[in-house]
């Protein structure tokens, strides 16, 4: 009987030890304050916080400048497109939501059309005056953008034609060259875009815009083929964009 004892004893304290272990899996992990294992512990929670510090700031009234370029405008002069405009732009930063913009540029054209073989050239200046939001909420070096511009230019441009043209009451012909026609146009543009910080100072950001006409002043021998800054001729609703590279001052 003793044999008995001594050998059922350990027995029942291995099944015992069995059973705590099995109801101990079943129980979910419990941290400090009750909290179970989907919470980080604290040295992770700390780690994460200095993460968010390191890529997130507290902007300053006036946060910056930046001056860039518009890099489709460069690369429609390079494939000698019929129009193409260089642009820069120079901006200031408000508690990085706010962001004042001035745009100027040089918009050229020279254009062969079908219609009696005619032939329209323009170059002259614009510029845009605005302002952009930043609607992020982290101050990360990431933003995404709403804004509005106002444009103008003032321009001259020539129209001539292979053909000469016909007098209908008396029926002489005489060439077709003008000259120094003159015109001006008022248009607003809405803007949204994106800007990203690729190292330091340099940034790369696009846009796209929608162009309503506000005014314009043209010659009665024929309107432009294409307006400075704003793009080709035709309805009263436009669309363009850019593809900026930015730096910051």
């Amino acid at each position: 009987m003793k044999t008995s004892k001594s050998i059922s004893i350990p027995i029942w304290n291995k099944v015992i030890r069995l059973l705590c272990i099995l109801t101990l899996l079943e129980l979910p992990i419990q941290t400090t304050w009750g909290q179970t294992d989907d919470t980080p512990p604290a040295d992770e929670q700390a780690v994460l916080e200095i993460i968010e510090q390191k890529t997130s700031r507290k902007p300053k009234f006036l946060d910056g400048a930046a001056v860039g370029v518009d890099l489709v405008g460069i690369g429609m002069k390079v494939a000698g497109t019929d129009w193409s405009q260089m642009e820069v732009f120079a901006r200031l930063n408000f508690f990085d939501k706010y962001f004042p913009i001035f745009e100027l540029g040089l918009g050229e054209a020279d254009h062969e059309g079908p219609e009696l073989e005619n032939h329209f050239k323009i170059r002259a200046p614009y510029f845009r005056l605005g302002a952009d939001y930043n609607f992020a909420k982290k101050h990360n070096g990431n933003r995404i953008f709403g804004g509005l511009r106002y444009g103008f230019s003032a321009y001259t441009y020539d129209l001539d034609s292979s053909i000469p043209l016909t007098d209908p009451v008396w029926g002489t012909s005489q060439p077709f060259h003008q000259h120094n026609l003159s015109g001006n146009l008022h248009w607003l543009e809405a803007v949204f875009g994106i800007e990203t910080k690729l190292w330091s100072i340099v940034r790369l950001g696009w846009d796209v815009r929608f162009k309503f006409r506000l005014a314009q002043k043209a010659s009665d021998i024929g309107q432009p083929w294409y307006f400075p800054g704003y793009g080709k001729n035709g309805d009263g609703v436009g669309w363009g964009g850019t593809f900026k590279l930015v730096f910051d001052i």
